[in-house]
């Protein structure tokens, strides 16, 4: 059993599909005892996953991104993924040094994808001194950083492009008009269009109908009109509960059925998630990273027993919500008229629910050491957790989006 912690990044294309993921890694000792991994720990940590977790069960069909120091590098021989799956980021100014620069050459002939991490060279002179290269990977910050767009077709085949570290509007939109290719960053899970007074008249329609299905004085007599009402929802509603997803061993044929079969809670929770699906946003991944957020503080407060559990839940599915809607958080809570505790854990991470939240945030970015939540009952809880949340809620996207709309 893998006992620390796999997080995950997407990295999108220009179109916002999902490349592949950025995994960084946190052995449990860290997790547990709030100290940061060094080296040899984390190099032992990544081998020891590859070893205890299918590739598939964190990135699916995408990539996986590990950036590698020189002295870790060593460890490739012993990872079990699939190395044809596995993009190797390697830190450019080790680049210089032979005996390094020959370790990776064998590693790309080993099958790994080489990723030149921040390099300082020319990126033709790149492509010229090692056509093993295949993606030059740019924090968006670094001195490094390009300032003029690529010229099409300077020789045989220039690498691909990636930027990261992508925390503004301004920044997405500079390096795209300088073509390249990937892009990852904080930007993604942030309101593009944070300064805008109005929810558009749609997007508050939605929010109407969350509001309402979130209510805790909301019946089974009110949630069956409000889905009936609708029939888009009522069709993707059923068509969800009887997927293979939830194991129904017969048929469900009406949303009264469904509520007594499943609960009031259950139904309210996947409608709300049928009706943030139907918002038209970009990148898409954002509403299976809500679920991952969901499911995980779910799991986590059952574990640290914070009984009803379903806040943690909310908290976590509305914890995008100013991303996919493309306005502030304050002004959605205002919409929605949540219980106070999850208003606090949403705007500022406070109180238990925002304790448990801010936990998965860390956990999600890989700062698992610095979570505020630490007393699980096992050391392995967080990973566990984290790696359930993502089988349950990329199966939940996929029986979501591909119903017919």
């Amino acid at each position: 059993m893998f006992d620390g912690l796999i997080s995950r990044t997407p990295i999108y294309t220009r179109t916002l599909d999902v490349f592949g993921y950025e995994l960084r890694f946190c052995s449990g000792e860290a997790l547990h005892s709030g100290v940061r991994d060094d080296l040899p720990q984390w190099g032992e940590c990544l081998v020891r996953a590859s070893h205890a977790v299918k590739l598939h069960e964190i990135t699916g069909e995408s990539r996986a991104l590990i950036r590698l120091p020189p002295p870790l590098l060593h460890v490739c021989d012993d990872i079990r993924w699939p190395r044809e799956k596995i993009v190797l980021a390697v830190p450019a100014p080790a680049m210089s040094d032979q005996a390094v620069e020959r370790v990776v050459w064998h590693l790309a002939k080993e099958g790994y994808t080489i990723a030149l991490h921040n390099p300082s060279r020319d990126l033709v002179e790149v492509k010229r001194d090692a056509d093993f290269v295949s993606i030059c990977a740019l924090d968006a910050n670094s001195p490094n950083v390009l300032k003029a767009p690529l010229t099409p077709g300077i020789g045989p085949r220039r690498p691909d492009l990636l930027v990261r570290e992508l925390e503004t509007s301004q920044q997405y939109d500079h390096f795209r008009g300088l073509g390249f290719d990937y892009y990852e960053g904080a930007f993604f899970a942030r309101p593009r269009l944070i300064q805008s007074c109005e929810i558009p008249a749609n997007r508050l329609a939605v929010l109407h109908l969350i509001a309402r299905m979130q209510n805790p004085d909301v019946d089974i007599h009110e949630v069956e009109e409000l889905v009936s009402r609708d029939l888009t929802l009522s069709y993707k509603l059923l068509r969800l509960i009887n997927a293979a997803f939830f194991g129904m061993p017969k048929r469900v044929e009406s949303i009264r059925r469904a509520v007594l079969v499943l609960g009031l809670q259950r139904i309210k929770n996947w409608a709300t998630v049928i009706l943030v699906n139907a918002i038209d946003f970009r990148p898409r991944e954002l509403l299976t990273m809500a679920m991952v957020r969901a499911r995980t503080c779910e799991l986590l407060a059952q574990d640290l027993g914070r009984e009803p559990v379903e806040p943690y839940y909310i908290a976590g599915l509305f914890s995008l919500l100013d991303a996919i809607m493309d306005a502030p958080m304050a002004q959605i809570l205002e919409r929605l008229g949540l219980a106070e505790n999850l208003d606090r854990a949403l705007l500022d991470g406070t109180g238990p629910v925002g304790e448990v939240l801010s936990s998965v945030l860390m956990f999600e970015r890989g700062e698992g050491s610095e979570a505020p939540c630490r007393s699980f009952s096992q050391a392995s809880v967080p990973s566990q957790a984290y790696l359930e949340a993502i089988r349950w809620a990329s199966e939940a996207a996929r029986q979501i989006q591909s119903a017919p709309s």
